[in-house]
């Protein structure tokens, strides 16, 4: 056994699916972070994990707004609460939808070949990067906790916030507003497997990130991406290509089928026979014989 690895897990709902998750990447190498929304109705109580060989840690402090500076916010956390266990090897954020796709064997024997590699997953403006994507870092978004409503009047509010929204753009637009001016623009992939060295580089920008990704919308697609790209850390990059190859994160993701694509038990053997680490996104509600079949073929040891 060599270092150790933390877990930090962002979560929601479905304390069933949570166990199970924790249930496959439980190790005696692994600390485990876990946040739960803070408007969430499931409680630290809900998540059982006694009898686990992974110390567990979980929180419930914040809340988490979808493409709001919030879901960085968790992120941050995450990362501190890590930092003052110690250093780890790699940092692993997962949401409460992912599953590993190897035993934790073969997934720590990955990454201790790999060591020094960063998992960053995103592109540059270009051939996989639009023109449209620079509009969430460039202007600010005065509406990031009200993109998503629900209940009785949901479409109300949603056309209320949207022509705001747009009518805020138009005029940050004719006066040449640019908060990407300074840096080279990346956008990409939330999840990710950091370093430690990479891990106390982004604590050390914490205030940076707040400060310049405040008002952005999906700032936890652009605020990691944008320090690797503007940092040598874009050296030690695992997929040196950028070219919007899930390898960039190890991450399983269907963005052809949905946004993205919940697995079905149909899927299980592409899943299973890629190369790729890990999966999202999973749903007890939709298919939670998938969820159980892929515990059973990594939890195997």
């Amino acid at each position: 056994m060599t270092g150790k690895h933390a877990y930090l897990l962002i979560v929601d709902k479905n304390p069933k699916q949570i166990r199970i998750l924790l249930e496959s990447i439980d190790n005696i190498r692994n600390d485990i972070f876990i946040h739960i929304d803070a408007k969430s109705s499931v409680l630290p109580s809900d998540i059982k994990y006694d009898d686990l060989k992974s110390k567990i840690f979980v929180f419930k402090e914040i809340k988490v707004y979808w493409s709001d500076i919030s879901l960085t916010e968790v992120e941050l956390f995450l990362l501190q609460k890590a930092k003052q266990k110690g250093s780890y090897c790699y940092y692993h954020l997962l949401s409460g939808s992912d599953m590993p796709l190897k035993p934790q064997s073969e997934i720590l024997d990955f990454f201790d070949k790999n060591q020094g590699k960063e998992f960053v997953e995103y592109q540059v403006p270009g051939k996989y990067l639009k023109k449209p994507y620079y509009s969430r870092v460039k202007f600010y978004h005065l509406f990031t906790k009200h993109y998503r409503h629900t209940g009785k009047f949901r479409l109300v509010k949603d056309y209320f916030f949207v022509a705001i929204e747009y009518t805020a753009l138009f005029f940050q637009m004719l006066v040449g507003v640019n908060r990407i001016k300074n840096f080279e623009f990346a956008k990409g992939s939330q999840w990710f497997d950091i370093t430690d060295e990479l891990a106390e580089y982004v604590l050390s920008k914490s205030d940076w990130i707040r400060k310049q990704f405040n008002m952005t919308r999906a700032s936890d697609e652009s605020f990691l991406p944008i320090l690797v790209q503007n940092s040598n850390f874009k050296d030690r990059l695992y997929n040196q290509k950028l070219n919007n190859d899930m390898h960039g994160n190890m991450r399983f993701i269907d963005w052809t089928r949905g946004e993205p694509y919940v697995f079905r038990i149909s899927d299980l053997s592409e899943l299973l026979n890629s190369d790729l680490l890990f999966a999202r996104k999973f749903d007890e509600k939709v298919d939670f014989v998938i969820i159980e079949k892929i515990r059973e073929y990594v939890c195997t040891e």
